[in-house]
């Protein structure tokens, strides 16, 4: 009967060694790892390089309007076997973000019945000059206001990328912590189980040789069945967490059922407030709000100007023949020309602008908003995050008592003084604690990613899209 004890003893002060295996040299993911493979192969980070590809190309779509322009015309008209005229014009536009055109070209036309200001030099005419809105459209025009707005819609995209990347990675990191969760549990009962084995077997050959009753065999038996469950449970999530990880890993060479998780020490408190002044900077949804009002003042500033009379003035040197380029007679030989326009009453251009001054008061009160419900959410992750901490370090205490209990219930078996009942309950309760603190560190590590989530900034782990 005492060997049968101390076999005992000893098969359960075994498990506190070999609950946790030996680190392998190969076969590890870490968190950081595995946001690489996503940012990497995922089809949403892809398109979130796509984004970011398409807000450099709005900004070219939007210089375009600043291309110089070559433009012919050619008009023809023969009636009666007469040639009533031929008139050709050719010429270079070249637009500056002044707003001022500058253009040159070349003029010739010929035929009986050719207008008096179609008329040129039998060589043609040359001309050179410039068009200059001195009222409305000088500073701020459409050319000038969309290339700005271009530059908005590049800084659009590439935050959309961003919030596409930070949504993505909330779903990785809570399938990465779940497959951790499961992966340890796994491991935790495989080890226990173990050993709970060698330890019925013991009780059952000492029932079988009368040194012990048959009701212990009954118990340590119970015991088995009890965490092979536990166990089958254990294996089944693992095998569903598993498929669920293989929902972000597109690489067909890499095997994720022959990984193993690497979690790296993250139980370091956050700071609150570099937090919150990161995400009031650059939280993505804000970014947004604060990209589409900045257009709103763009648009602002251009119905503003357009309470301003339109005045084109338009003036052109001109050069008869090849031998004539020369300006000294500018004096004498130009075109000259203004165009003016300007509404009455405005009524359109007035109600523009009150509109586009309501939308600027709609996007103020929707910053304020969703400001609040970013520090909000903050706050409320934060706090979830600090209260798993100390939940943590409590339970690590907790595991440190267990082990005390079941050492003390050993040495009172081992003195005659328990029994298998109290020293399974005794184990029951430690290996639980040992469970709910893979739980609580699994739950700790998903919680600090919705922190970073809910910051706007979890897409920074990898360095966000390049």
């Amino acid at each position: 009967m005492r060997q049968l004890r101390l076999l005992i003893i000893l098969a359960f002060l075994g498990a506190g060694h070999l609950a946790w295996p030996q680190q392998a040299a190969t076969g590890w993911l870490s968190l950081g790892e595995f946001y690489e493979l996503v940012n990497e192969h995922h089809p949403i980070a892809r398109q979130a390089t796509l984004l970011n590809t398409r807000g450099g190309l709005a900004v070219n779509l939007a210089r375009g309007a600043f291309d110089p322009k070559l433009v012919s015309d050619f008009n023809r008209k023969n009636f009666d076997g007469k040639n009533y005229y031929d008139i050709w014009n050719t010429y270079v536009q070249v637009p500056t973000l002044l707003n001022v055109d500058l253009k040159a070209g070349y003029e010739r036309n010929k035929g009986l019945y050719l207008s008096p200001e179609n008329t040129v030099p039998v060589d043609g005419l040359y001309y050179a000059g410039v068009s200059v809105p001195v009222g409305q459209g000088l500073i701020r025009n459409e050319r000038t206001i969309g290339l700005q707005k271009g530059k908005y819609e590049a800084l659009a995209f590439e935050n959309e990328a961003n919030n596409v990347l930070n949504n993505l990675f909330l779903d990785a990191n809570y399938a990465y912590w779940w497959w951790y969760e499961n992966h340890m549990k796994r491991e935790a009962m495989q080890t226990n189980l173990r050993l709970i084995r060698q330890r019925f077997e013991g009780v059952r050959q000492g029932a079988i040789s009368g040194e012990n009753a048959t009701i212990d065999s009954v118990e340590m038996l119970i015991q088995v069945q009890q965490w092979s469950n536990e166990l089958r449970e254990a294996e089944l999530n693992l095998q569903n967490s598993t498929l669920l990880m293989q929902n972000f890993v597109w690489v067909d060479s890499l095997d994720v059922v022959a990984l193993r998780p690497y979690p790296e020490d993250s139980t370091v408190a956050p700071d609150l407030d570099s937090y919150l002044d990161w995400a009031l900077a650059n939280h993505p949804d804000l970014k947004k709000l604060n990209i589409e009002s900045n257009v709103l003042e763009l648009d602002r500033k251009l119905s503003s100007d357009q309470l301003k009379p339109v005045i084109d003035v338009n003036y052109n040197m001109l050069f008869a023949g090849q031998n004539d380029l020369e300006i000294a007679n500018y004096d004498n030989n130009y075109k000259l020309g203004v165009d003016f326009v300007f509404p009455l009453l405005l009524r359109k251009e007035r109600a523009k602008l009150k509109i586009v001054k309501i939308k600027q008061q709609e996007y103020d009160l929707k910053i304020t908003q969703k400001n609040r419900e970013v520090i909000n959410k903050i706050q409320q992750s934060y706090n979830k995050v600090y209260t798993l901490e100390e939940m943590i370090d409590q339970q690590r205490e907790m595991q440190v008592n267990y082990e005390r209990m079941l050492q003390a219930e050993l040495t009172k078996f081992e003195n005659g003084e328990s029994s298998i009942f109290l020293i399974n309950s005794r184990e029951n309760k430690k290996l639980q604690g040992q469970i709910k603190l893979i739980e609580l560190e699994a739950k700790y590590n998903r919680s600090l990613g919705e922190l970073k989530w809910a910051t706007g900034k979890l897409y920074e782990e990898i360095g966000g899209v390049e």
